[in-house]
């Protein structure tokens, strides 16, 4: 039963997110008892100063829950589609962001890879097309790194044991399902409409982005700021890498999680120590070979430094860990396909221009200071353009405010322009 007393916190109002039936719903998943139980009060308010994430406006709830004359209170996390910025809603709901979640947390029930011991998800308790309530896992002792901040080995090594196993789950489902329905069974075969690429392929965010990144190197860097046609060849390039990633006949392909930089991973800790991580947000699943995930994940989270020293190690070390979570039946298939150490780390070297072209293109935005990044990308009024034609006036500002925010971009910028435009390496 809903109480009448509801607190409100900045001018949020807990019925304006969740209905009584879903709140219901949230309460009698986190209760053990679930006999007798009254809401007292509630409050709720924005998960964050400043914008935590893109695509979605992210919140934060506590119930205090009356149950048999003791309060208890459920910590949640909330992300819904936005209400305040309706170009963005509607770039949201045009291109299935939700819906990809939706169909994410749907198999994660189906293969239970919640209830695992040492897992690489969380349970979502609400998931539909424009919402997405979870327990606050803060209050399970897990936390984001600051998204500045390259992670180290020991946070590498954990981050790619998770998706390690994330990725052999569905290989292992993926398989099951061609046996039980008697053909080749995938992901995209079904998904395919959900699965659909929005941004990254020959798009104006695309574009844009490589008209940032010839204004950005023209600035900051002192040996491309004056390569010829520096637009229209990153322009090429970036299509490029974009299109690189796909599916392709006669070797693994998986769903890739493909947001993978320092919010969307939250570590918990021993003693100071990483001891597991979690997936979360899987608004921008890709289906095609894993190793894409790797890559996107090295060059969102890691130095140039970092992965000339340990990359070949972490490469390694996931593909060790994802071989011992593979069923016998998975690994006869891959066995079949060819799919091997060595075909690993060959699809590694493929997926290397993709996973730059990530980095490039979403740390203007994921790595500017919060509310900063609220005023500027958040904005109706500019939204549009930003996303679409030009965002350098912001960027470059922030730049010269923030030099860790300028070095983070200029790494990849210039090991892009050294790898594929001047082809040194």
């Amino acid at each position: 039963m809903v109480g009448e007393n509801v607190t409100v916190k900045n001018l949020l109002k807990l019925e304006d997110v969740l209905n009584e039936k879903q709140l219901h719903r949230v309460i009698e998943q986190s209760l053990t008892d679930q006999s007798n139980w009254k809401i007292s009060h509630t409050e709720i308010r924005s998960a964050t100063d400043g914008l935590a994430g893109f695509l979605g406006d992210h919140l934060r709830a506590t119930l205090h829950v009356m149950v048999n004359g003791s309060t208890e209170k459920i910590q949640l996390f909330i992300k819904r589609v936005p209400c305040g910025n309706k170009p963005k809603a509607e770039f949201i709901e045009a291109n299935n962001f939700f819906k990809r979640e939706q169909m994410m947390f749907q198999l994660i029930e189906e293969m239970k890879a919640a209830n695992d011991s040492n897992p690489w998800c969380a349970k979502a308790l609400i998931y539909t097309k424009l919402l997405l309530v979870m327990q606050d896992l803060s209050e399970q002792g897990y936390s984001t790194r600051p998204t500045l901040e390259t992670f180290d080995l020991p946070h590498v090594r954990i981050i790619a044991s998770t998706i390690a196993r994330y990725h052999a789950d569905l290989a292992n489902y993926q398989t099951k399902r061609s046996i039980d329905e008697n053909h080749h069974w995938t992901f995209m075969e079904q998904y395919r409409d959900i699965l659909q690429e929005p941004t990254f392929k020959d798009s104006p965010w695309i574009r844009c982005a490589a008209k940032l990144t010839s204004n950005f190197l023209k600035i900051f860097s002192n040996k491309y700021n004056n390569i010829p046609n520096i637009e229209s060849k990153l322009t090429e390039l970036y299509i490029e890498g974009c299109n690189s990633f796909k599916e392709y006949s006669n070797t693994l392909n998986v769903l890739n999680h493909k947001d993978l930089w320092a919010n969307n991973i939250m570590f918990r800790y021993e003693k100071g120590v990483p001891c597991n991580a979690l997936l979360i947000d899987f608004q921008c699943l890709r289906y095609g070979p894993p190793a894409f995930d790797l890559t996107l994940l090295l060059y969102c989270t890691t130095s140039r430094c970092f992965r000339k020293q340990y990359e070949n190690e972490i490469f390694r070390h996931y593909y060790s860990v994802f071989s011992e979570q593979l069923e016998d039946y998975t690994k006869e298939k891959l066995e079949h396909l060819g799919y091997d150490e060595k075909e690993f780390l060959c699809w590694c070297e493929k997926s290397r221009m993709f996973g730059l072209v990530f980095a490039i293109t979403v740390f203007p935005y994921v790595l500017m200071e919060p509310r900063t990044a609220q005023r500027n990308f958040d904005d109706p009024e500019t939204y549009d353009k930003y996303l679409n034609d030009d965002r350098t006036e912001p960027v470059l500002a922030h730049c010269y405010e923030n030099a860790e925010y300028m070095s983070r971009q200029l790494d990849v910028c210039e090991e892009f322009v050294e790898r594929y435009v001047l082809n040194l390496n």
